[in-house]
Parts: structure tokens; C-alpha cells; sequence
């Protein structure tokens, strides 16, 4: 091995560590590990979310999605009540509704898109100012319906497909700024 290559080796060698060490200040990290959250947040109330569009059970769905989400994420856990919390998540659905997008060669839907709209906020319990909020949040989820079966059925199956979807999307946001 001459002299040579042994100083281009030690050169490749420094410029990665330098790269490296540059690359490591840029603001990535792993998805999920950060926030955006005031240090002392840590309890989160998540009121029931409000219901204003004509399908039942919707914000029911919702609302306890979002709490499974929170909880999951292992930084905060979610809490009954304001006198326990740090901070307050509500929100409402503005919109549901279903389109079909494709067709049977008789006419009939055979795939529909359940489309939710929402808006949230979350509070801070403790100097009353809003961390984060957000209107127009929209959710989309397709699912097929089979010639015999009911409807209703396979969008009761659709809605919490969206609604754990919309959860881990809103949680992510507040968390995370995205």
C-alpha cells in the first residue's frame, strides 16, 4: 500500500465525518420521538369531538381514535378530565359524505369514497393559549361494495378505517408540525 492511497483514505475518512457531523445538526429525526409541545404538556384531555353532519357515530370514532393515538405514541396519556390536564384537544366534523367512484356494468356503486372533514384545536389548560390548531382537515378512504352485501356494513368498516387514519394524521401534526 503506498503513502499515497493511505492519505486519500484518511481524507475520504475525515470528509465523512465532517459530513456526518454536519448532517447530524440539519433538524432530522426519527418520526414520533419528537414534539413540538411545551416541556410541561403531558396530560391531554381530548373532549368529545362534535358532530355536525347527519351521520350517527361518527365523532364518537373519531374522538376515541384520537385518544388511542395519543396514548400510543408513549409521551402523554390521556386523561378524563381539565382539572388533570395540561392541555385540552377538541374539534368538530364538519363534513361526511360518500361518492361513488366506480360502477357494475348494471349501474350500481361498486366502490365509494367516504370523504370526513374536521377541524381542531389544542389548548393549552395552563396559560390558555392555542398550540396548535386547524381547520379543514380532510380524510379520505375507498371501499368496495360486493353485490349482496349491505351498504352500511362496509362503511361502518370504511369509518374506522378513517378514522384511525385521521387520528394518527391530526396526533402527527400536533406532535410533530407536519
Amino acid at each position: 500500500m503506498s503513502a499515497r492511497s493511505g492519505a486519500g483514505r484518511r481524507v475520504r475518512t475525515a470528509s465523512l465525518l465532517v459530513a456526518g457531523a454536519a448532517l447530524g445538526g440539519c433538524g432530522y429525526g426519527l418520526v414520533g420521538r419528537t414534539s413540538l409541545l411545551p416541556d410541561h404538556v403531558r396530560a391531554v384531555v381530548v373532549v368529545p369531538f362534535e358532530n355536525r353532519t347527519t351521520r350517527p357515530e361518527i365523532e364518537q370514532r373519531v374522538t376515541e381514535e384520537v385518544a388511542r393515538e395519543i396514548t400510543k405514541r408513549g409521551r402523554y396519556h390521556v386523561v378524563t378530565g381539565t382539572t388533570a390536564a395540561d392541555a385540552m384537544l377538541e374539534g368538530a366534523i364538519s363534513d361526511y359524505r360518500t361518492i361513488p367512484v366506480q360502477f357494475s356494468a348494471a349501474g350500481l356503486a361498486t366502490r365509494i369514497e367516504a370523504v370526513v372533514t374536521l377541524r381542531a384545536t389544542l389548548r393549552d389548560l395552563k396559560t390558555d393559549g392555542i398550540l396548535w390548531s386547524q381547520d379543514g382537515l380532510v380524510f379520505r378512504e375507498q371501499f368496495e361494495v360486493q353485490e349482496g352485501e349491505e351498504f352500511f356494513d362496509q362503511e361502518g368498516l370504511a369509518l374506522e378505517s378513517i378514522a384511525r387514519g385521521a387520528a394518527g394524521a391530526l396526533v402527527t401534526s400536533i406532535l410533530e408540525g407536519f
